[in-house]
Parts: structure tokens; C-alpha cells; sequence
């Protein structure tokens, strides 16, 4: 491990901001159109490697746009996005600084011929 890096930890872990990095880190999946259906804002703590981010969008509804902003100091995650199951995952390495903070915004369309349940036909 360089010098640099390892004062930059140290640096992090006593709360000075020299060695922190005033940029975020942006994740863009998609075709930017439709309206935000959904954003989550949370934090990932320091020993936290891996944050999945289930993406909840309303009935009759597709989803075409996932923005994800990360912000760590120290270094970008592994971002990807599960269009199947709808879930965001934000990964580190086993030995990478993982305290940060995320936002995450989805859009979605309309889906054209598309009816709402019924109030009858819940169970």
C-alpha cells in the first residue's frame, strides 16, 4: 500500500477532510425518460461491502432510467443494476474503504394497454 493511501485512511478515520475528494461518483443505466417513480437516499458503513437497493416502481409501470450517485472519498464502488429482479447492488472490494453515502432515482413509462387490479380481485 502506498504512503499516500495509507494517510489518506488514517486521515479519514480521525475526521480530516485533506484527503478527501470533493467529487461523486455517477452510475447511469438506461434511456434518461419517463418520470421518477422511485429515489432512496442511505448511507453504506465502513465494514458494509455490498448494499443492495431493491427498486420499486408502481403498478403498470416500466422501468427505462436508473441514475446511482456514490460518494466516497477514497474510491468508486462496482455498481450494477439487475433489470430482472429490479435491485441495484452497490459492491466494494473486501480491503476498499466502503463508509459512503448513495442516492439512487429511477425512472419509469407508462405500459400502454395496461389495467389496475381490480379492488375484487385481492384475496
Amino acid at each position: 500500500m502506498s504512503i499516500f493511501w495509507l494517510l489518506c485512511l488514517v486521515c479519514s478515520h480521525i475526521g480530516l477532510t485533506v484527503c478527501k475528494s470533493e467529487t461523486n461518483d455517477v452510475f447511469e443505466f438506461g434511456v434518461d425518460k419517463g418520470r421518477v417513480s422511485f429515489s432512496e437516499v442511505g448511507s453504506i458503513g465502513l465494514f458494509e461491502k455490498i448494499k443492495k437497493i431493491p427498486i420499486k416502481i408502481p403498478y403498470c409501470m416500466k422501468l427505462t432510467y436508473v441514475r446511482v450517485e456514490v460518494d466516497n472519498s477514497l474510491g468508486p464502488p462496482v455498481v450494477t443494476l439487475d433489470y430482472g429482479l429490479l435491485m441495484t447492488t452497490i459492491r466494494y472490494r473486501p480491503l476498499q474503504h466502503s463508509s459512503s453515502t448513495y442516492s439512487v432515482i429511477a425512472k419509469a413509462v407508462p405500459i400502454k394497454d395496461c389495467a389496475s387490479p381490480e379492488p375484487d380481485d385481492y384475496y
